[in-house]
């Protein structure tokens, strides 16, 4: 802030007052940058890293600097966090031009919110980087089954409890990343063995490197068996778009077929992760042939003009034994694939359009029909569960979770139209938000089957 004076002598000056924080705000969002870089690579006296696998901006910034996501009292502000990719030690630096009386302490700020570690003191870092040896995950962790997963990526199971305490050190480490990158993301409570840890891992340099995570939560299940909710899932912005996320899905539901859990349920997935669960769901479908012969059955009852869409819906019987039919398939369905009854009734959806007699007008004025029924049964739980909850826009790629808002006229996970959870809208505008879910769903299906290679058969 300046203010021009005159001197005795009439000529002009120039003085600067001193400047409050409110005279400089910085988004959060734009001036911290994160980096990823290999240890291996890097020396004591090279700094900033030679050897930076990747920088990236943060997705979300409100749950460590609050609503406005920004950062008050600095000109020319960059905050930039380093992680070692060999145990996830981390250091910021900040940098600016000026800083003003008031200024936000951002290295305290930030500390808060790291559980393992945050130093702002370069060379005590290099010095303790140096010193690391990267975590055992080989004798503790537990790597799962993956088919369909690209050779050189592991999904290990950890159940933190009883875990090493530098396994347990390594997961504090990696946990401020969600503040970053999903929104309402909470920590956990690693001596609770109700949680269970999923790390996917990569070979780079000679040694196995973590690119992912996710968390699951065991639920007691009548009469004597469990069930999985995956609570959050993130895969680092450098290794996204490789399959890494499709991994740990895998890993979750292989962690069900170990302990023979009745299910794998998710916490608010986004649009993004609910298509990634969709298609690996209807990978594993298209594996069971009494599936694909129960849908095969169904469309050709779908060619038959004098049924109705209910009666052709349930492969050509009537009444409540066309309602059993039904029953039955999305049971077993529920049942093999180890998925919510929601999820069962989109994966029989998927496995109906596969059929080429299905995709005919009058095929697909009767599977509008099944998706209509599910979509406005499931409306008014959504309702209920979307009270006092904020919907978040979602840049651009990534496996987040929870709470998200979208150009999709979607809720995340339920397929359910946003304008269908507003009780004041007109009948007609309800109609219209449904016929542009339906529209909607027509297009993921194709979008998921053209990946699969099975249109056109």
């Amino acid at each position: 802030m300046e203010n021009m004076f005159r001197l005795s002598n009439g000529q002009a000056t120039t003085k600067r007052l001193k400047t409050e924080a409110e005279d400089y705000k910085a988004s959060t969002n734009d001036c911290i940058r994160l980096h990823l870089f290999d240890p291996a690579k890097t020396t004591n006296s090279s700094w900033p890293p030679t050897s930076l696998s990747s920088s990236f901006r943060p997705e979300f910034t409100h749950q460590i600097f609050g609503d406005r996501e920004e950062i008050v009292g600095y000109n020319g502000l960059a905050v930039d966090i380093y992680f070692s990719q060999l145990d996830f030690q981390a250091y910021v630096e900040v940098k600016f031009d000026d800083k003003a009386h008031g200024a936000m302490d951002i290295v305290s700020t930030l500390q808060e919110h790291f559980p393992g570690g945050l130093t702002a003191d370069q060379k005590e870092y290099m010095a303790a980087v140096a010193a690391a040896s990267p975590p055992d995950l080989h004798h503790v962790g537990h790597a799962l089954p993956l088919p369909g997963v690209k050779h050189g990526v592991t999904v290990r199971e950890i159940n933190l409890a009883g875990s090493t305490l530098e396994l347990q050190a390594l997961h504090c480490r990696l946990q401020p990343f969600l503040l970053f990158f999903i929104d309402g993301a909470s920590f956990i409570d690693a001596e609770d063995n109700r949680w269970e840890l999923l790390v996917a891992t990569e070979q780079h340099n000679g040694r196995e490197t973590v690119v992912g995570f996710g968390t699951l939560y065991t639920f007691y299940a009548y009469p004597d068996r469990r069930r999985f909710r995956l609570s959050q899932i993130l895969v680092f912005p450098p290794f996204q778009r490789r399959g890494i996320g499709a991994a740990l899905l895998r890993g979750a539901y292989a962690m069900a077929d170990k302990h023979n859990a009745t299910d794998v349920t998710f916490e608010d997935p986004t649009e993004t992760l609910q298509s990634l669960r969709d298609l690996i769901d209807l990978q594993r479908a298209m594996d069971y042939g009494w599936l694909q012969s129960a849908a095969q059955q169904v469309a050709e009852a779908w060619g038959a003009s004098d049924l109705g869409p209910g009666v052709a819906a349930a492969g050509g019987t009537s009444g409540s034994a066309a309602a059993a039919n039904t029953n039955k398939i999305l049971a077993d369905a529920q049942k093999k694939l180890r998925i919510s009854q929601q999820q069962a009734r989109r994966i029989w959806e998927a496995v109906l359009y596969a059929q080429p007699k299905v995709r005919t007008d009058e095929g697909l004025a009767t599977l509008a029909q099944l998706v209509r029924k599910r979509i406005e049964g499931n409306s008014a739980s959504v309702k209920k569960q979307a009270e006092g909850k904020r919907i978040f826009d979602v840049a651009h790629h990534g496996f987040i979770m929870r709470k998200c808002r979208g150009r999709l006229p979607m809720l995340p996970g339920n397929g359910v139209p946003v304008a269908l959870e507003n009780d004041e809208q007109s009948p007609e505008e309800a109609e219209h938000a449904l016929a542009e879910a339906l529209t909607a769903r027509i297009a993921s299906l194709d979008a998921q089957l053209a990946k699969l290679g099975v249109l056109g058969k």
